[in-house]
């Protein structure tokens, strides 16, 4: 028996990246699995993808800005499963911008998706996971919440937004037998990063070095990610809730750039 049999995953998101990688971990686990993401064509091709592969999966197009949309995948979700074991809050974007040069829409945008829509996520699912006594929340935030960069002040607010967030979700929902839980990923071999790799001149120095920084000597995969969310959702992590769990290889253990020290 897997370790999911029978339940289902909400998973925001789902159709590339990181999301992608944690569908594809739960659906292996024996997950139905719920892809939310905005993207049509993305979405429906990633569900035509993993029903080949065997997996239980259908697509509900949303978008997490509006809340008309996330309660249109809840309740889309409970007609067609009828529960809701785990959501994943997973969707998100990512800005690097110099503090001065950034904008009340750049802020807005930001927040909106990264903070606000996990947020509406959870408050929209909470009554079905009540209901049940039972359930997940899986936060995806990022190792910016722990430690950042420069000029990475929109997307460390957000993602430290969410990691405090989770501390109090998982207060108040405890006594409902909901556990709430936040990954924080470093550098991810996704879309995402291999396009900022293809943007600068040096880039296999750059990917190199990046490397280098990680005591284990390679970036994260999507599915290492989905392997850890997986772990949260499932009963052997029944006494881990309120943490914020942070998976970079060993980025953010690092105190100076070892060309330094």
């Amino acid at each position: 028996m897997r370790r999911l049999d029978g339940q289902v995953t909400i998973v925001t998101g789902a159709g590339r990246g990181i999301g992608k990688g944690i569908a594809e971990c739960f659906i292996d686990q024996g997950a139905t699995v719920i892809i939310a993401t905005k993207e049509y064509e993305e979405g429906k091709l990633t569900e035509k993808e993993l029903r080949d592969q065997g997996g239980n999966v259908a697509f509900i197009q949303t978008d997490i800005t509006s809340e008309e949309s996330i309660k249109n995948m809840i309740q889309e979700t409970m007609r067609m499963f009828g529960k809701i074991n785990t959501l994943v809050n997973n969707a998100g974007i990512t800005l690097f911008k110099p503090l001065e040069e950034a904008t009340i829409s750049d802020w807005d945008k930001l927040i909106n998706i990264d903070l606000r829509g996990p947020f509406l996520c959870s408050k929209y699912a909470l009554p079905h996971m009540k209901k049940q006594k039972q359930g997940a929340i899986i936060n995806i935030s990022s190792n910016h919440a722990i430690s950042t960069l420069p000029n990475s002040e929109i997307y460390a607010a957000a993602k430290g937004g969410i990691n405090a967030m989770t501390k109090s979700m998982a207060l108040s929902l405890g006594e409902h037998g909901i556990r709430v839980n936040s990954i924080c990923p470093g550098f991810t071999d996704t879309p995402h990063y291999n396009q900022w790799l293809l943007e600068k001149e040096n880039k296999d120095l750059i990917s190199k070095e990046v490397k280098q920084l990680h005591a284990l000597g390679r970036i994260c995969t999507p599915k290492d990610i989905g392997k850890l969310a997986v772990y949260l959702s499932s009963d052997d992590s029944f006494m881990i809730t309120g943490e914020n769990i942070v998976i970079d290889g060993g980025v953010s253990a690092r105190l100076y750039n070892s060309e330094i020290c």
